[in-house]
Parts: C-alpha cells; structure tokens; sequence
C-alpha cells in the first residue's frame, strides 16, 4: 500500500466528473476489475452450469419427441429443470449480496482511496470494509422492503399512479449505487446510509438523476449491445442447415458463449460505474459540505483522509419527502410515459411503412 498525491478537490461540471472517472479507471484498470472479478467469476460459472443443468434436459426432451407423451404435457420437465430452477434463485440471491453489495462496497472503498491519494490493493479493499458488510447487508435488506413499499404506492390512486413509477427510478437509479460509498467511508448504519445518501442526491435532484441517465446509456452501449449481437449471430446460426443438425450442441455453445459475453461486459462495465457514482458522491459532499475545505483544513495526509471522510453533518432534521419532489417523482413519471408514447407510435409508423413497401395494403 503506497501513498500517492492528494488531488486538487473542486466541483466538477458533468463532463470534468465523467473525465476524472475515465482517468481514475483507466489508472487502475485491473485493479478494479480484480476486486469485481473475485466475486463473480465463480458465481458466472456457477449460474452458466446452473442454466445448462436447467435447459440442457428440457432441451433435448423436447427434441425427442417420441420419448414425449401426450398424456403428460409436463413429462419434458424432468429432475434436472427445477434442481437447476432452484440452483439459479439461489445464486441470483447470492449474487445480488456478493456483487452489488460487498463486491461493489469494496470498489467503491478502492475507488474512493486511489481517489484520494492513497493506492489500495484488491485484497486490502475488502479488508477495509471490514464488519460494515453487515451494514450492507441490512441495506439491501432494507432496499429490498422498500421495493415492495414503492410497488404498492403505485396502486394508491391518484397520488400513487402519479409518482410511484418516479419514486421508483430515482430510488433504483440514484440511491441504491450511492448507498456502499455512504456505508464503507462514513461508516453508517443500513437505515442511515438510505437516509444520508437520499439528503446528498436531493440536493442536485436533476443533475444526479441526468448523470445516472448518461451512466445508462452508456451500459446499453457496452453491454447490452453486444449481447443482442451474439443472441442475433447464434439465432442466424440455429437457423442454418449446419446449425440444425445438432442443435443441442449448439443449445450448448449459445449458453456458454452468452454467458462469457455477459461476464466480460458486467467486468469491465460495473468497475467503471462504481467509479463514476463515488466521484458523484464526493462532487455532491465538496458543493454541499465544503469536503475539500475540510480536507485543507485537517492536513489531511493518508489514513487521515479516510478520517476526515468520515466525519459528516448531522442528518437532516426536515420533512422526509416535500410536495416540490412529489412534483419532481410526477415529472419523472409523465416523461417515462411521454417518452413511451413516442417509441411506440415510431415503432407504429415503421411497420405501416415497412407494410406498405411491402405491397401489404
């Protein structure tokens, strides 16, 4: 563990704050990515094992038709298809836990102390989380309740079908990511950290929603984009005469190869998003709470960053909630809807075209 320089603390415009992420990333490429990659290379084997174990049976039953009886519309669903069922909620869980909890926590640790000026290590960043993967896992916990709480706030009518889809993207889109660097640099509890990461992003609602906005777009490009291109390819190729020959093997080969596609693009994706929401978490404390000043102040050096990181205002004392950001969830939600309407209609009006070019009317 090495001590680096301390960098030049100022608010960032969105473009400065998506530089510096990039950089930082950049510096400590494999760094970040070993942290993640702990974790969930041996769940991504595990889960590609547990979807072959699931449908590699059911695939080949239903290929076998004479073994299939008409009687019995379920005899394809053999052992196999719900042990693998079973296996694949287990792990999903398991995953949920190691990798968005833990496994980002100490990325965010890492992130936060490389930013800092102090070089941590793969294995030192999970042993700085220390015993706050407690209080990660009790905010999941948490989160997961209040999920359910949003989902029937959406039904109140009125109120609820106004803003319960708004509530619901800004929760998932701007609190969660910020609750592990709330837990692992000021040491909160689950319930504080949701508390204390929701008064941070409230303070520039638009801006953080707008930048984890651009952070999603961005995730379609590196890893949505190349799995419909491999799901389109291996489609192509299931329907080829050589394809067709043996399509369990090729049922086989689509699993695996989707399932490495989905590992390296998650690899390289989530780094670099813990990245840019621990700068946001940083950007949001020196506009709000004068971080850098306290910084100065300390004479910070080292260990005594991370202390100085710690020691936060007292949380807010206000409504939970006020009408404007009521107003703000309702906005939100109409722009989801509008946004919708426009995707639709287009989509409309590209079949009509592609039907009429077609000699349809």
């Amino acid at each position: 563990m090495t001590t680096a320089s301390l960098p030049h603390l100022r608010p960032l415009s969105l473009g400065e704050l998506l530089d510096q992420a990039i950089r930082l990333y950049r510096r400590n490429f494999l760094k970040f990515i070993g942290i993640i990659a702990i974790v969930q290379i041996p769940l991504a084997i595990l889960q590609m094992l547990a979807s072959l174990l699931t449908f590699g049976g059911l695939f080949a039953q239903v290929q076998n038709t004479e073994a299939l009886s008409p009687s019995d519309p379920f005899g394809a669903f053999g052992p196999g298809y719900f042990a693998g069922i079973g296996l694949s909620l287990v792990l999903g869980l398991i995953s949920f836990i190691l990798i968005q909890g833990v496994a980002s926590a100490a990325t965010a640790r890492a992130v936060a102390d490389n930013y800092l000026g102090e070089s941590t290590g793969m294995l030192d960043a999970y042993e700085k989380i220390g015993r706050h993967w407690l209080s990660i896992l009790g905010a999941l916990l948490v989160m997961l309740l209040l999920y359910v709480l949003f989902f029937l706030w959406m039904i109140v009518p009125c109120v609820g079908w106004l803003t319960g889809f708004g509530i619901l993207i800004f929760f998932s889109a701007v609190i969660v990511p910020l609750v592990a660097p709330v837990i692992v640099l000021e040491k909160q509890r689950a319930t504080q950290a949701i508390r204390r990461a929701w008064d941070l992003a409230r303070r520039r609602f638009w801006w953080t929603l707008g930048f984890v906005l651009i952070l999603y777009v961005f995730s379609l490009l590196i890893i949505a984009g190349p799995s419909a291109l491999l799901t389109v390819l291996m489609g192509a190729l299931v329907g080829s005469p050589a394809g067709s020959n043996n399509p369990s093997t090729l049922f086989t080969v689509q699993t695996i190869m989707s399932s490495l596609v989905s590992l390296v693009t998650s690899l390289v994706y989530l780094p670099l998003q813990v990245t840019c929401i621990t700068l946001m978490y940083f950007d949001l404390r020196v506009r709000t709470e004068g971080f850098d000043l306290a910084l100065l102040a300390a004479g910070a050096t080292g260990d005594q960053v991370a202390e100085v990181a710690a020691q936060t205002p007292p949380a807010g004392s206000g409504a939970l909630v006020t009408w404007r950001e009521m107003g703000y969830f309702a906005l939100i939600e109409l722009a989801g809807v509008g946004l919708y309407c426009i995707l639709y209609f287009v989509l409309v009006a590209v079949v009509v075209a592609l039907v009429s070019a077609g000699g349809g009317f």
